[in-house]
């Protein structure tokens, strides 16, 4: 679920979940076509939630090899590999 963690009079973090993330992606690159926007500071935003979905992706990957490679892990893997 969104919420602000931190913000000033500059700036805002805010803590969004990997669907939130993609949502916020569509949304600016669907903007960005229908204003056809091409400033720079719209292309580095769409640039900026690209690389974070990018990276949360990845942590996501390396979360489940890591549980996959785990002794008991992937049972269901283990048991048709005894059976096989």
């Amino acid at each position: 679920m969104m919420k602000i963690l931190q913000y000033s009079g500059k700036s805002v973090v805010i803590d969004l979940s990997q669907r939130e993330l993609l949502l916020a992606m569509a949304l600016i690159q669907e903007g960005r076509e229908a204003l056809q926007c091409e400033s720079e500071a719209s292309k580095a935003l769409d640039a900026l939630f690209a690389s974070a979905n990018i990276l949360v992706e990845q942590a996501r990957r390396n979360t489940v090899k890591k549980r996959t490679s785990k002794p008991g892990g992937n049972v269901a893997f283990a048991a048709f590999q005894r059976t096989n």
